[in-house]
């Protein structure tokens, strides 16, 4: 939640920044939360996936001696948790804005 809460005062100060420049305020934040959910969804899809089981198996293919463990893969889904929470943390936020809106 702090990434995320972080994130959403980033994007209300860029928001509050071009107002000059006769922009919409909400509809910049807006967009700016739909990318930074989407990267964040990303982040976390990789994290996790960079510690399945199939990589381990195309690392074997290509002559890796690393072998699978049960733990780092719990590791990298404990990480990758962060980055999915943070993203439907910002998404809700996306969707109460579209409401304003």
């Amino acid at each position: 939640m702090l990434i995320a809460g972080i994130i959403f005062l980033a994007d209300l100060l860029i928001g509050t920044g071009l107002i000059p420049a006769r922009l919409s305020a909400l509809g910049i934040v807006g967009d700016l939360l739909l990318v930074e959910v989407g990267l964040l969804a990303i982040l976390g899809g990789l994290v996790e996936f960079s510690r399945s089981k199939g990589v381990y198996e195309i690392r074997r293919t290509l002559d890796s001696k690393e072998e699978f463990s049960t733990a780092k893969h719990a590791e990298a889904s404990r990480r990758a948790v962060v980055f999915f929470s943070s993203a439907l943390a910002l998404f809700l936020l996306l969707i109460a804005l579209a409401l304003i809106e």
